[in-house]
């Protein structure tokens, strides 16, 4: 067996950026940025008053002004603001030529057509200058970053209106036993729902990748080889990965060109898992217990998926990144676990906050089969190879669930 560290890495290595499509601006959201986007425009283009009241000259000290005009936000003052005159401005409006100051309406009086206010109301800093949120030809988004809903309004800001953005790795997933069939459908004697397929397909999605489903295979090694035609970045198969005659998965594969690079991780659950390439094409071959599946997808098909996007982490050292690639923290343990054995373990957990820290709580029972635990968990524990016990109040890393 080989570490997780080790198998991440080693998986990780597999993947480069994918090509790239280009996008409208409203379905840029969730997308990975394929090459620096750069602003078209200053922002904002002209300066602007922050505030409602008179753009005036702050050299005319306590002169009382005439006004000479508006500028509403949209439609600016055609003229100059000369001494002693102001221009009654608007929040968004351009500011006049000659004016460098806002004076606002609060502290300003209307008297026919002058105002008057004192000399310190006269303020600059209720201007906006011209790019103060960015200039022409900065970059609002770089290579590698996912847009979120805040980048898109910034990328309108900007005047754009379409970018090249990584394509969706395609990921072809392949559910493999006789006991399986589908939600809904009838059950053999000793049959299963076949629910893994669900929960990854969600994740590879809200990873950004585009999952393909291939069906369930029966065990045959006729059947399990057809694998082998999925057109797609990556393959995904669920089951058939552990030590038994009918864990067919290498066998059936070793006639359709494929090259092992290393079986069985020293983890729990999921220890074993297959990784290697299917002509050029990379396989992870997953176990077939639904939590063992999914806990796999986050440590090892998520990076995958980011690497075939390009992701660029930041540089933030809160959460930090595990060696495996996975975003985690640290907690206080809520009651005592037990010593770890040899095998790197990922135990269900709730999270809550105490006395502003992170607490974390262990479900009682571990089995890889059961969904409703990992359902109700939002965080895994990752107790090392070897840890020593740890009693309340000490502090272990974990892995947050939201979004998984």
């Amino acid at each position: 067996m080989i570490s997780v560290e080790e198998a991440a890495l080693r998986v990780a290595e597999a993947f480069s950026p994918i090509d790239s499509e280009l996008m409208d601006l409203a379905h840029l959201a969730g997308r990975v940025v394929a090459e620096d986007i750069l602003a078209r425009a200053d922002q904002p283009p002209l300066p602007i008053s922050a505030m409602d009241g008179y753009a005036v000259r702050r050299a005319d000290g306590n002169a009382p002004r005439r006004v000479v005009g508006a500028a509403p936000a949209g439609h600016p003052f055609n003229g100059t603001v000369g001494p002693n005159e102001a221009v009654r401005i608007f929040t968004g409006g351009v500011v006049p030529e000659g004016a460098d100051a806002i004076v606002i309406q609060e502290d300003a009086t209307a008297e026919g057509g002058l105002v008057l206010f004192d000399e310190k109301a006269v303020n600059p800093s209720n201007i906006r200058v011209a790019g103060l949120d960015f200039r022409k030809g900065q970059v609002l988004a770089p290579a590698g970053k996912r847009l979120t809903a805040r980048d898109c309004a910034l990328l309108a800001a900007g005047d754009i209106t379409e970018a090249k953005v990584r394509r969706r790795p395609r990921v072809a997933v392949a559910s493999i036993g006789d006991e399986l069939s589908r939600p809904g459908e009838s059950r053999r004697p000793g049959g299963i729902a076949a629910s893994s397929g669900y929960g990854l397909f969600a994740m590879i999605q809200a990873w950004g990748g585009a999952p393909c489903d291939f069906g369930i295979l029966p065990d045959t090694e006729e059947e399990i080889a057809t694998i082998a035609d999925a057109d797609a970045d990556m393959v995904v198969t669920l089951g058939g990965a552990s030590v038994g005659d009918h864990d067919l998965v290498q066998k059936a594969l070793g006639t359709r060109d494929f090259s092992l690079d290393f079986w069985k991780v020293a983890m729990r659950p999921g220890k074993p898992l297959i990784f290697g390439r299917l002509g050029k094409t990379p396989l992870l071959g997953m176990p077939g217990n639904p939590v063992s599946t999914l806990v796999c997808a986050i440590l090892f098909l998520r990076p995958a998926i980011d690497a075939m996007l390009g992701v660029q982490y930041g540089t933030c050292s809160v959460p930090s990144r595990l060696k495996c690639g996975c975003t985690a923290m640290a907690a206080r343990v809520r009651r005592p676990l037990g010593a770890n054995d040899a095998r790197q373990t990922y135990l269900r957990a709730r999270l809550s906050q105490a006395n502003g820290e992170l607490w974390v709580d262990a479900f009682d029972v571990q089995d890889s089969s059961m969904l409703s635990t990992l359902a109700q968990a939002d965080a895994l524990i990752v107790r090392p190879p070897h840890a020593a016990p740890a009693a309340p109040g000490d502090h272990v890393d974990v892995i947050p669930l939201d979004g998984h």
